[in-house]
């Protein structure tokens, strides 16, 4: 087992109305690997950089390789791009599904699953040529099979470092476990009961905040709001009791130490309320004080000061 203890599959508005199905279940989109997004991912396998005989002899390879559904995640609810790219710009919302339960449930039913998280590189695999040339000098079976073992391992659990901010995890299972709707729609339908939080982003509608509040009822898992606060880039959640948590590296965990007003996590366990609610007319009033172009605006010379100073910028 990985050290990250969830899964967190980012979704946008319009996937809601699909999720829970009548009888319990919810479903999983999975792809093959040509389909992904990164068309660069073969890459990271091989040097392409070389005669056209081993090349010839990789393609034979690769042509071999059985294409198995993939499905991936982040391991993270926290990755801004994420909820941009997936989450419709944080319009959306993620599930949190516990990795173990969906592994036991998957072996449970006769499958094989194979969970890993993604490698990050720009260049391939050492020893990855020297198995290549192997498999085609001598072409003992024993050697095809290392070698395509290899080849499917760095094809499916690499990517370029550009990706990295994914923080991805990928889900590999057999054809057989999942419904092919068609060609381009593979879905894997599990207990509903396997989610352990939904999460709606910071600009989620409240029409869809009360839906995701309905499916969390009906499974009887966590609901969160996610919010930007004011002191920190790192987003924080508010559960249905306006309860604070946050996200510890493996899992969404309550914080005691909070403002009282704002809510947002806080380091000090001595104060009640954060440095922004502490502010009151005193400061406002110091902070104008002490601003001297307040001073030039009264005097009614602060556009001529401005222009000044930008035309001494240039020089």
């Amino acid at each position: 087992m990985e050290d990250n203890k969830n899964l967190y599959k980012y979704m946008g508005p319009e996937i809601a109305d699909k999720l829970l199905l009548s009888n319990g279940n919810c479903s999983l989109k999975f792809s093959y690997l040509k389909d992904y997004n990164d068309p660069f991912e073969f890459f990271l396998t091989i040097d392409y950089n070389q005669e056209p005989e081993i090349l010839a002899y990789y393609n034979e390879m690769i042509s071999m390789m059985t294409q198995q559904p993939v499905t991936c995640f982040s391991k993270s609810p926290l990755v801004t791009p994420m909820w941009a790219h997936y989450a419709s710009n944080s319009q959306g919302f993620l599930a949190e599904i516990n990795e173990e339960a969906l592994d036991e449930w998957l072996k449970s039913k006769g499958s094989d699953p194979s969970f890993g998280d993604i490698d990050y590189r720009e260049t391939p695999y050492e020893g990855m040529q020297g198995m290549l040339e192997r498999a085609y000098v001598i072409s003992k079976p024993r050697h095809v099979g290392w070698l395509q073992q290899a080849i499917g391992s760095a094809a499916y659990y690499t990517k370029q470092t550009c990706w990295s901010y994914e923080k991805e995890r990928r889900l590999i299972i057999d054809e057989e476990h999942i419904e092919k709707i068609n060609e381009n729609l593979m879905l894997l339908y599990f207990p509903a009961n396997l989610i352990t939080s939904f999460v709606v982003g910071a600009k989620t509608s409240q029409e869809l905040k009360n839906k995701i509040k309905e499916i969390s009822a009906s499974i009887g898992c966590n609901y969160y709001e996610k919010h930007i606060g004011k002191s920190s880039t790192s987003p924080f959640f508010l559960d249905e009791n306006l309860q604070t948590h946050i996200f510890d590296g493996r899992e969404i965990v309550q914080k005691n130490e909070r403002c009282s007003s704002c809510k947002e996590p806080m380091t000090s366990v001595d104060l009640k309320l954060c440095s922004w609610c502490r502010i009151d007319e005193s400061h406002k009033k110091n902070a104008a004080y002490r601003n001297s172009f307040r001073m030039l605006e009264r005097a009614g010379i602060l556009e001529q000061y401005i222009a000044n100073f930008r035309e001494i910028g240039k020089k």
